[in-house]
């Protein structure tokens, strides 16, 4: 019996990336039990836009035209800030 292959590669990485997204925040969201974080609206505060941004960009990047390229200048922004945020908290002390 032969198996069957899925002839669109771009379709399964897009759920891939959709299962990695949900079990990657799901798994956040468990881990306020397991470590027993204190401050749960901070957390969420975080974890909430976190999972929005996500999943809106992974959406924006498999469709065609202008959402592709949204996707990837959401990508860009969110690197630079991070390069941004190494050096800042490095320069201020707000590391540990």
């Amino acid at each position: 019996m032969a198996a069957t292959q899925n002839s669109d590669p771009e379709k399964s990485l897009k759920k891939v990336m959709t299962l990695y997204g949900a079990a990657l925040f799901l798994g956040l969201v468990i881990s306020i039990y397991t470590h027993h974080i204190e401050d749960v609206g901070g957390f969420l505060t975080f974890l909430v836009p976190a999972a929005v941004v996500y999943f809106l960009v992974l959406f924006a990047f498999f469709k065609d035209g202008m959402f592709r390229k949204i996707a990837y200048g959401t990508m860009a922004l969110i690197g630079l800030a991070s390069l941004f945020m190494i050096f800042y908290l490095e320069i201020s002390g707000g590391g540990h």
